[in-house]
């Protein structure tokens, strides 16, 4: 069963209840500017990392809402990490959290990081995709190479950003994630992470860009950017906090049943503008 510092059967929903402090939601509606020379480096190399994304003040109670959040869904899994698949080996992945948890909704709709995705993206506005814890456990293998969309029915996978959050510090010895410069203008291939894991013959001569981060740190990438993380060395999970955007105006491609059930789509059809319960307009 995985374990939290603080979290545990008895007090997970509690924590989830509690209500949100003051300056956390000062937090949430609060701006991060982002400089030119960011968005620059964001599009020429597909990814940006961003310093003091979240304060270690209001960090400190997101990160328990978030470890919670993740107890829930994961904590009566008692099975030993050599137990497990190769690919929940990689990490404990807990999607569309905010729709369980109202504490976690409120992270995941906060104009401050959806501002972020939208200046990035250089969009009009920026809609929520989905979100997605993704912890590492202690002695957790890498996780692959491989770009989001290949995983999302979006017509342009270009106009798509990841926020990835770090929870608590994040060396390269826990599972940083790494990055292929300029990978997300090179040919796309859908890299099947759970049955065919493999690197990409178009990225092979490009040297990779580790990132650790500390916590509240994060790094954001386009939905073609080729990337990875390493395995978790360390005897400390690995957490950080996830969300996707895609711009809004950003059409459905059913044209591949790989994807076309996915949660977001919600009754579109191929062509139709993302606009669902599950894709609300973030800013």
């Amino acid at each position: 069963m995985i374990q939290f510092d603080e979290i545990n059967s008895n007090n997970a929903s509690k924590l989830l209840r509690v209500n949100t402090p003051k300056s956390v939601f000062e937090l949430y509606s609060s701006s991060y500017i982002i400089t030119e020379e960011q968005k620059a480096f964001y599009s020429s190399n597909g990814f940006v990392v961003l310093r003091d994304v979240v304060d270690n003040e209001q960090l400190n109670f997101i990160r328990k809402i978030m470890e919670a959040a993740v107890f829930i869904r994961k904590g009566k899994d008692e099975r030993e990490l050599k137990d497990k698949t190769p690919y929940e080996q990689s990490f404990l992945q807990c999607g569309f959290l905010c729709w369980d948890f109202p504490a976690v909704k409120e992270f995941v709709f906060a104009k401050r990081f959806a501002g972020i995705a939208r200046d990035l993206m250089s969009a009009n506005g920026a809609r929520l995709w989905h979100d997605q814890a993704l912890f590492k456990e202690a002695g957790g293998r890498h996780t692959d190479v491989h770009q989001d969309s290949s995983y999302w029915p979006i017509a342009e996978p270009l106009k798509t950003t990841t926020m990835w959050l770090a929870l608590n510090d994040v060396p390269e010895e826990k599972g940083c994630l790494y990055f292929f410069p300029d990978s997300h203008n090179k040919q796309r291939e859908y890299v099947d992470i759970f049955k065919n894991p493999h690197k990409p013959e178009v990225i092979k001569d490009i040297q990779p860009v580790y990132t650790p981060l500390k916590a509240g740190d994060a790094t954001f990438h386009s939905g073609l950017t080729y990337h990875g993380a390493g395995s978790n060395r360390t005897k400390e999970m690995r957490e950080a906090m996830t969300i996707i955007y895609i711009a809004d105006g950003n059409k459905f491609n059913a044209n591949d049943p790989r994807n076309a059930t996915h949660k977001s789509c919600d009754g579109l059809k191929h062509n139709d503008i993302i606009n669902t319960r599950y894709t609300p307009r973030l800013i």
